[in-house]
């Protein structure tokens, strides 16, 4: 069995038991420096999303996330104390941006020396991060059996949704930050898994909230068709933007991506480092490193993490030291919302929208958006849009995850479409064409057309790509000589490009996105077109088509020959 036909089989059991009246959805936020867990049972007419609020070593203070963090301890029972346990060793931080070395880093954010930790443990990353996942989902389901009978728990179907980010190479199709968290989850025992963009789930929070509540007196309650609004995750390691505009408001909430996602890493991971550097010249290099390793420079620096970072307002009574801390990475987060919103109107304005420059508010989720210099900020640079704080902002991408997982009903809210933030296509050999394929190696194949390599591109950047919509890549391969089971298995290799306009030769800026095995051994070679080669050998052509369905964050692929699937389609991913 395929991949792909494993996946299919799995989301084809999903489905089945989302009809099922004893099913518990059960949410994941694994985050560069918090981590949640979200529930709620799915049988109940309006279900209760349930938060776990309880944690080892945070007795006594109830809250709804615990650090991302891990500490390799021998004298442990199980071997690593997590989260807000107490640590005898060192801890290993940022395990989520270990997934993707690649990352850029900005230079407010501290240097990890968690690499080199990994070697001394003799441990990858994806297997911190699975004993990481697997502790707080042990933790959750016992306080899950708390509070009902285990018997029934262990009765209900469990669906898994995993938050991912919006932006950079993992948005639709899965890339390392989609597929290694996958296989952390996997290895925890959270599987089968479906998967949702970080601000997308906020989203869904934040619009049910104000539905639910009947906020009249927030403008934003009275929604109309035609309005656009941005969501900004500014969570601990990124900010995530992403953009919708309502297209039907009954019988439910339908909203559809209006630009592609953009984010960057301009989480407030950065205030820790710009916190400790400030002590450090306030007392002196000399005085710093040895109050660093005490337990009272660690409650400091959770303290100002837990409290300050929210509570800072910016006002002039308060000291100027911490506007010094926040100001840079404001900034960026400012930058990142005024190329959403611009490029919102910007789009909206080509196409003659009636609402072209017009936003209707700008939502603030995830554990900085919480923050209130951070509202009075981007409230400054945009003062005719409304800025929204939702109630309980800091776990609004769990409780959101949750919502995305429970059957539709009537009045829900639907993401009918998103949007591409890449070109995707494959390399082919085209005939060549004198004046575009001047100067590129050329040759001949075998009925004696001369080819070059050029791209055909399926997706482009900014395309509309509907959750109902499945996309076919038409294809066609020659085999020459005698078709065997082995020459029918092609390898297509999957490219993307970020350049705004795509290039119609390969080059530098086209990156391979995934390597696409397509096994057509099983099919009718009735259906195969027969030729004859300049040398007069039999050629077969074989013309498929590759079907792309498109979800929340991934893309599954299948095969069709003349209309009927059929065949298996494998996706690798380096």
């Amino acid at each position: 069995m395929s991949l792909e036909e494993k996946d299919t089989k799995e989301s084809c059991f999903a489905q089945n038991i989302y009809q099922s009246n004893d099913q518990i959805v059960i949410a994941l936020d694994f985050g560069t420096t918090f981590s949640g867990i979200a529930y709620a049972f799915a049988n109940e007419d309006k279900p209760d999303i349930v938060t776990i609020l309880d944690w080892p070593g945070r007795e006594g203070h109830r809250q709804p996330k615990i650090p991302t963090v891990i500490c390799y301890d021998p004298e442990s029972a199980s071997g690593f104390t997590w989260g807000a346990q107490i640590h005898k060793r060192e801890v290993i931080r940022g395990m989520k941006l270990l997934l993707d070395p690649a990352q850029h880093m900005p230079v407010y954010l501290p240097a990890s020396s968690a690499n080199n930790d990994l070697s001394v443990l003799g441990k990858s990353a994806l297997d911190v991060a699975a004993d990481f996942i697997g502790a707080i989902y042990e933790h959750a389901m016992t306080v899950i059996v708390g509070k009902i009978p285990k018997e029934y728990l262990d009765m209900c179907q469990k669906q898994f949704v995993l938050s991912i980010p919006a932006h950079s190479t993992y948005t639709f199709l899965r890339h390392q930050l989609t597929i290694r968290p996958l296989n952390a989850a996997k290895r925890a025992g959270i599987h089968p898994v479906t998967l949702i963009k970080e601000p997308e789930a906020g989203a869904l929070y934040t619009l049910h909230t104000l539905k639910d509540r009947a906020l009249a007196v927030c403008h934003l309650a009275r929604r109309q068709v035609g309005d656009a609004f941005v969501i900004c995750d500014a969570g601990g390691g990124t900010v995530d933007l992403i953009s919708y505009e309502i297209t039907q408001l009954t019988p439910k909430l339908n909203l559809k991506e209006l630009v592609p996602g953009k984010g960057g890493m301009a989480g407030s991971l950065g205030l820790n480092k710009r916190f400790e550097e400030a002590v450090k010249e306030l007392v002196g290099e000399d005085q710093f490193y040895g109050p660093r390793k005490t337990r009272g420079f660690t409650h400091a620096v959770e303290y100002f993490d837990l409290r300050v970072k929210t509570a800072f307002r910016g006002n002039e009574e308060e000291d100027d030291d911490l506007k010094k801390i926040f100001d840079p990475l404001i900034t960026d987060i400012e930058r990142l919302i005024d190329e959403q919103v611009n490029l919102v109107k910007v789009k909206r304005m080509s196409e003659d929208h009636p609402k072209a420059t017009e936003i209707k508010g700008i939502f603030l989720v995830g554990g900085f958006g919480s923050s209130g210099y951070l509202k009075s900020r981007i409230g400054a640079c945009h003062p005719t849009i409304q800025i929204i704080q939702p109630h309980d902002a800091w776990s609004a991408i769990l409780k959101g995850a949750v919502l995305s997982g429970l059957p539709r009903k009537s009045g829900g809210i639907s993401i009918v479409s998103t949007q591409s933030t890449r070109h995707y296509g494959v390399e082919g050999r085209s005939l060549y064409d004198e004046e575009r394929d001047r100067g590129r190696p050329k040759a001949v194949d075998c009925y004696g057309d001369t080819r070059t390599s050029t791209m055909t591109w399926y997706i482009h950047r900014g395309e509309d790509l509907r959750r109902d919509q499945k996309l076919h890549f038409s294809f066609y391969q020659t085999i020459e000589g005698a078709i065997t089971n082995s020459a029918l298995v092609f390898r297509e290799h999957l490219l993307q490009c970020e350049s705004t306009a795509a290039p119609v030769h390969p080059g530098i800026t086209v990156k391979q996105n995934c390597v696409l095995k397509a096994d057509l051994s099983g099919v009718d070679r009735s259906t195969f077109k027969q030729k004859t080669s300049v040398l007069g050998t039999p050629c077969w052509d074989v013309h498929y088509d590759l079907v792309v369905a498109v979800s929340s964050a991934v893309m599954k692929f299948s095969l069709e020959v003349k209309g009927k699937e059929m065949g298996s389609v494998e996706a690798k991913y380096d």
